[in-house]
């Protein structure tokens, strides 16, 4: 890996202004494995000015849709021809396995690109229609504008990809910031974006905390949209802070997942489907499944399987294709985890499994399952972002239903259940933007990822999530040929 990675501002790399850095470490190793160019206020506002002069002089947003699309299609057989090379440093820089940076994120994010290029190529709407007597009006999309795209570091390239990639997909320009843990995978996709030819300026990327450079991003009074991926209390702030000037805020924000399990599930998939929902990226997923409701006739059942299956999960090096689970993000990170557990226990909750450190280098946790009778206590009510489940029984159907709701967050919920109308009644009766049935995680590129509640607003991925990041202008044609129309008698003059 490079020694030091720079920002990309207007098509040129350029140097921290001050001579400051910011270490990227390896959660696995403790160890610094390279360091970024910290960006300066002056930096934030040349990106911002970067992106608002392609935006308005440059060709990419009167580009054909066709020619996005080529550009997109160009740089997504080049990320898959750096397979590897892409899913062993985000499998560094994260902690990820690099068995699911290889065989998922990377290969997914090959596929996002690839759809993205197809769809904003015939974005759909109202053809040309009279709609009154002597007009017709049809619907255009237009590309917003500069979109300042604050993406988080559990997923550092797919989300660079579902924000802004899906941004200039559609004609914008973007300013990205990533974690500034974890920002080396973007800063090589801006290398591959210029390598393929994107113009200067479209794509900039600045790294520094969110506290300063972020906010500093949100208030510029020439973005037009912040798109944001990350915690609820900062996807808070950041409407905040884009109100003054009424921007476009495009928000993924927390989650705390429900699994539900009824009594005539299969109470083994439904166990599998569990270690995955809840072990996906680390735990560190807003739609891992961390609260599992099961009803009283299979609790028993499923909890044993559940800690028989656990203890076959292989905790340890992430670059290691044999390797289930690596280390949490950072060591203040793996703190915030555990202060969870104690809680959790505090409140009455029974550690049943896990925990503990496994390891004495890096920041590793040992999954961890807290039986709990309490659907109030912190561990069932907060977003924890790591590999703690809290297992809970219930009765009936509007029981389990009415538990799972009583939470602020609406991102996904799975229902295990061989009952169709079952099954159905819930996807209607659950609060929860993505509803899985007999099954936890998969998203489609063509199937959107949205929010409810305080998970967010709007969406990413398919149709819906591109159009995230246009305006819909209604464009009027009068038919008549008229001088006067028929109508401005209601106004002045007489009819």
């Amino acid at each position: 890996m490079e020694k030091k990675y720079k920002l990309y501002i207007n098509g040129v790399w350029v140097d921290s202004e001050d001579g400051s850095y910011i270490d990227v470490i390896n959660p696995a190793t403790e160890e610094r494995i390279t360091e970024v160019a910290r960006a300066s206020q002056n930096q934030v506002n040349a990106a911002v000015d970067a992106a608002r002069d392609a935006f308005d002089k440059g060709p990419w947003s009167r580009m054909t849709p066709a020619e996005r699309s080529n550009l997109m299609l160009k740089l997504a057989e080049r990320i898959e021809n750096k397979l590897q090379e892409y899913a062993r440093v985000e499998s560094m820089i994260s902690g990820k396995t690099i068995k699911q940076a290889s065989n998922y994120d990377i290969p997914y994010i090959v596929d996002n690109i690839r759809y993205m290029a197809g769809v904003a190529r015939n974005f759909e709407g109202k053809a040309l229609k009279e709609y009154v007597p002597e007009g017709a009006s049809t619907i255009r999309r237009d590309p917003i504008g500069v979109v300042a795209a604050i993406t988080p570091w559990n997923y550092p390239l797919m989300e660079v990809i579902w924000r802004a990639i899906a941004a200039i997909s559609v004609g914008n320009t973007v300013v990205v910031k990533p974690a500034s843990l974890t920002p080396v995978t973007t800063l090589m996709l801006a290398s591959d974006l210029e390598a393929v030819g994107l113009p200067k300026g479209v794509f900039n990327v600045i790294v520094g905390p969110g506290s300063s450079v972020g906010e500093q991003l949100a208030k510029n009074k020439k973005v037009d949209m912040i798109a944001f991926t990350g915690s609820t209390e900062v996807g808070k702030r950041l409407m905040e802070l884009g109100s003054s000037t009424l921007k476009k805020v495009s928000l993924e924000l927390g989650g705390k997942a429900p699994f539900i399990v009824f009594d005539d599930a299969d109470v083994e998939a439904a166990v599998q489907g569990a270690v995955v929902g809840g072990l996906v990226n680390n735990g560190e997923d807003c739609a891992n499944s961390t609260r599992y409701y099961i009803h009283e006739n299979v609790y028993s059942k499923f909890l044993d399987a559940l800690l028989r299956e656990l203890r076959k999960v292989k905790i340890g090096n992430p670059l290691d294709e044999t390797v289930d689970m690596g280390p949490l993000i950072s060591e203040s990170h793996r703190e915030r985890v555990e202060s969870y557990i104690r809680k959790g226990i505090e409140e009455g909750g029974k550690l049943t499994y896990g925990g503990k450190r496994p390891l004495s280098k890096g920041f590793y946790l040992e999954p961890t399952v807290i039986e709990t009778d309490n659907n109030s206590s912190v561990i069932v009510q907060e977003e924890i972002f790591g590999p703690v489940w809290t297992v809970l029984k219930f009765k009936d159907y509007d029981e389990v239903i009415e538990k799972a709701n009583d939470v602020i967050y609406g991102l996904g919920a799975s229902v295990w259940t061989k009952d169709i109308t079952r099954a159905i009644r819930a996807t209607r009766d659950l609060s929860f933007a993505t509803v899985w049935i007999n099954e936890h995680v998969p998203v489609p590129s063509e199937m959107p990822w949205p929010s409810y509640k305080q998970s967010g607003s709007g969406s990413s991925l398919s149709t819906y999530g591109l159009e995230e990041y246009t305006y819909v202008k209604h464009v009027y044609f009068d038919i008549s040929g008229a001088t006067r129309k028929s109508w401005y008698y209601q106004v002045y003059g007489q009819k």
